[in-house]
């Protein structure tokens, strides 16, 4: 098999297992104190904000490969920037802080009185309310190269959301208008636990989405918080690794899956001589797919290890491991423990299994205009079987890449950036041998342009003032289908005509960062985002003769009441 069970090297095991013993030792010197954690949506303006400080250089402890990122978490790194903008002062910068730090009053105000770890029970229930219309034209792309739910389920079965709006959290929509409507809120107790939910209505008003319900969770899960380390499960957001439009990890492509995870909410130092490591963040999770493979249920594990060792440098490793399911869990303990930990991940006859690791690098010039230069690669599964001399050596088969450029200060002013990324995917990325692929509810979780393409993008940015920006992308993407009669997948098949498709196209977006307004004799914050596009698509889903023109538009508009905790002492 091109793809098989053997998906782990003894080097890569020792890897991680020498990872997960740095983090137990991280543990150990951790603060006693607890507080609230709560994470943030993905789709907040915070996330614009910090990487903005960022790339101004006025954050030293910000680790953005792993995301969502904690309210308390946020509100730290504002008051770091606030320090750093003392000795040189920036207007864009300390417009931005000032925007933060109303957005994160609550937090802020905690970590200025050292209240972060002695908090009473609380409840914040309209933390945002955010209102979406989206408009829709043109045919989704798909990835199907075999039958659902039969023996032959094989290789990868998924479709595209909404065209021209990955990363959307798998939110239902149709062809022409569409209505979301989302509700953020959170509540404490106890002084360490939490619960936050983000759930939206979505789907046009007059008609529903085939196959799926309007109400939809975006996020939701209740969090213990001890020290520095959060446990927490439910249905939460994920974004790994370094990059801006897509992730070829994990991303939030797909709808949140249920999973319990393990994550220190600030960045640490290691204990002893690993502290030469720098800055430290970790997550790991393990949850369950969802049935519409023919290995129904089957368990995810994963890990993410990210660290900074100077300012100008960053790296991190992270891994994962699909394994069990119906029809595919012929073992017992030991065995599940095995595929779990990726010692012993078994064979097609007792149980199969698909792993995904990859390694970061980000690199840092401040001579550069503050530029940054990032790298990412992830594999499937491993070589040791197929090529002998060389599998042991390089331990995942099925390797993705995904680099970029980014210059944050394209004009000396920093109101102009520029980031150039391109992506490439593997003709087996996502897939696997049998129904073990990398979606969930029928959308892809790493990368949303699916295997077997290249995408680039180019993205000019300006802050029209200190509170809007404009952005401007040209993209182009060319895919190529993955033939049935590849020797090592026979009898697998695409139902139509196979052709390689090419699309190239143009997206505007315009960012309101949250403004203060007077309603109801109380302020109030708002802000809006505004993103249209237009792609032209040959020989879409690879079938010849067959040219799509692309549109999208959607307009958000989001309130934060701000009103203060409701609070039991």
């Amino acid at each position: 098999m091109l793809l098989s069970a053997h998906c782990g090297t003894v080097r890569s095991r020792v890897i991680f297992g020498a990872l997960a013993l740095l983090w137990l030792l991280a543990t150990e010197s951790v603060a006693r104190g607890s507080t609230y954690v709560v994470y943030i949506p993905l789709d907040s303006p915070i996330y614009q904000e910090l990487d903005t400080l960022n790339g101004l250089g006025l954050l030293d402890t910000y680790l953005a490969e792993i995301k969502p990122i904690s309210r308390i978490e946020a509100a730290r790194l504002t008051l770091e920037a606030e320090r750093i903008l003392d000795d040189h002062p920036q207007p864009l910068a300390n417009s931005l802080v000032r925007e933060l730090k109303a957005e994160l009053k609550e937090e802020v105000g905690w970590l200025e009185n050292n209240r972060e770890d002695y908090l009473p029970a609380m409840a914040r229930p309209f933390e945002r309310l955010q209102l979406q219309y989206i408009y829709s034209r043109g045919d989704q792309r798909r990835w199907q190269t075999s039958q659902v739910g039969t023996p032959a389920d094989q290789s990868i079965n998924a479709r595209e959301g909404t065209p021209l709006l990955p990363n959307n959290d798998g939110l239902p929509t149709a062809p022409g208008s569409n209505e979301v409507a989302s509700l953020y809120g959170w509540i404490g107790a106890g002084g360490f636990l939490s619960a936050y939910a983000d759930g939206a209505l979505a789907g046009p008003l007059t008609r529903s989405v085939p196959g799926v319900g309007r109400l939809q969770p975006i996020s939701a899960a209740a969090v213990a918080d001890f020290g520095n380390i959060a446990l927490s499960f439910g249905m939460e957001q994920m974004w790994w690794g370094t990059g801006y439009f897509n992730s070829i990890s994990q991303s939030n492509n797909a709808s949140p899956f249920p999973a319990i995870r393990l994550q220190n909410v600030h960045p640490t130092l290691l204990p002893s001589v690993f502290r030469y490591l720098g800055q430290f963040r970790s997550q790991f999770f393990f949850g369950q797919m969802d049935d519409q493979r023919y290995f129904w249920h089957p368990y995810l594990f994963g890990q993410i290890f990210s660290f900074k060792p100077l300012p100008t440098f960053e790296f991190g490793v992270d891994h994962a491991i699909m394994f069990a399911g119906r029809h595919n869990n012929n073992y017992g303990l030991t065995g599940f423990l095995g595929r779990a930990t990726g010692f012993s991940t078994g064979s097609p006859a007792d149980g199969n299994t698909h792993s995904r690791g990859g390694i970061y690098f980000k690199f840092y010039f401040p001579s550069l205009r503050n530029s940054e230069i990032y790298l990412e690669t992830m594999g499937q599964d491993n070589l040791t079987n197929e090529v002998r001399g060389i599998g042991r050596f390089l331990p995942f088969l099925s390797v993705s890449y995904l680099t970029g450029i980014y210059v944050p200060r394209l004009t000396q002013d920093g109101l102009t950036d520029l980031r150039l990324e391109v992506e490439y995917t593997d003709v087996n990325e996502e897939q696997h041998s049998d129904s073990l692929y990398w979606t969930y509810e029928g959308q892809v979780m790493g990368t949303s342009v699916g295997p077997n393409a290249t995408r680039v993008d180019l993205q000019l940015g300006r802050w029209l003032n200190p509170r809007n920006k404009l952005s401007l992308d040209a993209f182009y993407t060319q895919q190529a289908p993955y033939h049935s009669d590849h020797a090592s997948y026979p009898g697998q098949f695409y139902p139509y005509p196979l052709g390689n498709e090419h699309s190239g196209g143009l997206q505007v977006d315009f960012l309101q960062l949250p403004e203060t307004l007077r309603l109801l004799k109380r302020p109030r914050l708002a802000g809006t985002h505004l993103s249209a596009a237009v792609e032209y698509v040959r020989d879409l889903n690879y079938q010849s003769n067959s040219d799509s023109m692309r549109l999208m538009f959607s307009i958000t508009g989001y309130l934060m009441p701000n009103f203060p905790s409701l609070k039991w002492e």
